[in-house]
């Protein structure tokens, strides 16, 4: 999909994978696993996601990047967020507190820029992108980590045939392709998600089942 498919998607309100009240599974492993806390995590493709306050309580630097402006100030205004406006090349900055929020091309993000990157929360923005772009997103990812970062990433897998994306669906292999080189996979949560509660999905062709899983990369 093209940067403007997901700004016209955000101008009509037409956001079915915005989860309310953040991803659960987040808090429980953060709270459960040893990761390089207290320091900064970055989250592609943000959006306005209850995520990004959730890993507050973490790390003392939360960075989130997002092309659509509109879902930057919605992010602000939900949770009473008051920012400070700047620019860099092109993007819009705004800081609030522990939280900064890039508005601009994510593949565009520079990383002289950016403290050094402890974690990546990979929220469902991998599988955002048609294939012909991820390849070159997972490239970009592992430009911003150094020897001692970590990834979190929450994926789909389904038969892809049935049901066009987004969420496309992202094999195994295709995980190793982009990670396996430099990072060790550790499977945190695997769940065969229930069609009758999401019957988008349905609609949209999927009849056999969906896996969603929660994976974190170490190096």
């Amino acid at each position: 999909m093209e940067l403007s498919y997901w700004l016209s998607r955000w101008r009509k309100n037409k956001i079915g994978f915005h989860m309310a009240d953040g991803y659960p599974a987040l808090e429980r492993h953060l709270n459960h696993n040893s990761f390089p806390k207290q320091q900064t995590v970055l989250v592609p493709l943000c959006g306005k996601s209850r995520d990004l306050i959730t890993l507050t309580h973490h790390f003392n630097n939360v960075i989130g990047v997002e092309i659509s402006e509109k879902a930057i100030g919605e992010f602000l205004q939900e949770n009473g967020l008051t920012a400070t406006e700047s620019s860099f090349a092109d993007f819009k900055i705004f800081e609030a507190g522990s939280i900064t929020l890039w508005c601009g091309d994510f593949m565009k993000l520079p990383a002289r820029k950016l403290p050094p990157v402890d974690l990546i929360y990979d929220k469902a923005a991998l599988v955002a992108l048609p294939p012909e772009k991820r390849a070159k997103y997972a490239e970009k990812l592992v430009s911003l980590c150094s020897d001692s970062t970590y990834i979190l990433l929450h994926h789909f897998i389904y038969k892809q045939d049935e049901m066009p994306g987004p969420p496309f669906s992202v094999s195994e292999p295709e995980l190793n392709e982009y990670f396996g080189r430099k990072f060790k996979k550790e499977i945190l949560e695997q769940n065969i998600l229930d069609l009758n509660r999401f019957k988008k999905f349905q609609y949209r062709g999927l009849n056999s089942e969906i896996r969603e899983r929660f994976i974190l990369f170490t190096t």
